[in-house]
């Protein structure tokens, strides 16, 4: 309840999520796509994906941080204005 009504003040428009593949078998961005596709149709619930980290509320990371992809994903983090969730 308390993260609810934390999210609501924090976020009181639509989310954005902006998604980070740090090296995953994309079995996990299939599920993501398929979340936005019509038949789960996340964008009545008002999430949308974003394009650029800079216009997003959500970090959605997916796969293993390997330490190849940690300099793209800390500059992906830095650049989600505050608030931010991850």
């Amino acid at each position: 309840m308390f993260l609810k009504k934390l999210c609501a003040k924090a976020f009181p428009k639509s989310l954005w999520v902006y998604h980070v593949n740090t090296g995953s078998c994309n079995g996990c961005d299939i599920e993501i796509v398929d979340v936005i596709t019509p038949y789960y149709d996340a964008e009545r619930f008002g999430i949308k994906l974003a394009g650029s980290p800079r216009h997003a509320d959500i970090l959605l990371v997916s796969g293993p941080v390997t330490r190849q992809a940690l300099p793209s994903l800390k500059r992906a983090y830095e650049a989600v204005p505050d608030p931010k969730l991850v």
